[in-house]
Parts: structure tokens; sequence; C-alpha cells
């Protein structure tokens, strides 16, 4: 019995501070979290917040990389306010080159469950990206029905700086 007693005040002294220690941890993640995102914001804004385009989708590469699959939109150019662009780094890729655009889509694959944006990049025939300095990027299908993003995305999560080579064969 007094082990049992010596065993329930050491858990009334740990279940606390693990608890507090949990919720230190959360508030912690969230904040860290936060500031990826405003960093990442930021970061669009400078390198791409007066970039316009748009055009024909010729195709959508699928790169299967851990265990996750990414797209790269292949775009031909109707219109642009910039003829050549070129930036990869950490947080961003984008090619504009001989009237192609290499752009990245994020993630599409199954295990995504299809939403609405996935569903409307794989069925886009036309995008159309800050027309007007919108801050958007507007899916277009066959149809004619419209997908709006209302942001712009530009992100080389799991990329590497190969996979903007990817469209160089599109015209």
């Amino acid at each position: 019995m007094e082990d049992f007693k010596r065993v329930f005040k050491i858990m009334i002294i740990v279940f606390p501070l693990f608890v507090f220690g949990w919720c230190v941890m959360v508030v912690f993640a969230y904040k860290n979290n936060n500031k990826k995102i405003a960093a990442h914001k930021q970061h669009t804004e400078e390198v791409y917040g007066n970039i316009q385009f748009k055009g024909k989708v010729l195709r959508l590469h699928r790169i299967d990389r851990w265990g996750r699959v990414y797209g790269m939109m292949c775009i031909k150019l109707d219109y642009t306010n910039r003829n050549d662009f070129y930036r990869f780094d950490d947080m961003s890729c984008l090619k504009i080159k001989n009237g192609i655009v290499t752009l990245p889509t994020g993630s599409i694959s199954n295990n995504d469950g299809y939403d609405k944006r996935v569903n409307a990049i794989l069925s886009a025939s036309y995008i159309e990206v800050n027309m007007d300095n919108s801050r958007e990027m507007v899916f277009i299908d066959s149809t004619g029905n419209k997908f709006v993003q209302d942001y712009l995305y530009y992100r080389s999560a799991n990329l590497v700086e190969t996979d903007l080579l990817i469209c160089d064969d599109c015209r």
C-alpha cells in the first residue's frame, strides 16, 4: 500500500508537469508554423508579386517523390509581363523561358482526397496567374469552369532544381 501511495504522489507531481510541457510545445509549434507561413508569404510577394502570366496548359508532369506525387505544370504563354525568369531556392521556384512557364503545383497525391484545388489542377487546360496584380491563380478547365485560388503558389517543397527542366521539351 505504501508503494501505491508513493507512486500516486509521484504521478500527482509528474502528470501536471507533463501536461504543461506538452501545452508549451503546442504553443511554440503553432507560433513557429505561423512564422513560416508569414515568411513564405513575404518571400512570395517580394520575388513573384509583380509577375503576371496566362496561357494554355500543355502538360502536368507528375513527380513521385517520398511517397507523394507533386505536379509541375508546363504552360504555353499567351501573355506575360516577364519574358525570362528563373528562380529556385529552398522556398520557391518558377521558370519562364522561350514562351513556356514551368510552374510547381504542390502535392497532387491520391491520399490528398482530391479536394477542389487538386481537381482544378488536374483538369486545368488554361491558367491565369496574378492578372491585374490580383494575387490569384485561376485554373480553367476545357468546359470553361473556373477555380480561383486566392494566393500565389510557387513552393519548391520536395522538388529539386532539375525538376525545372521538365518542360524544356514542351511546345
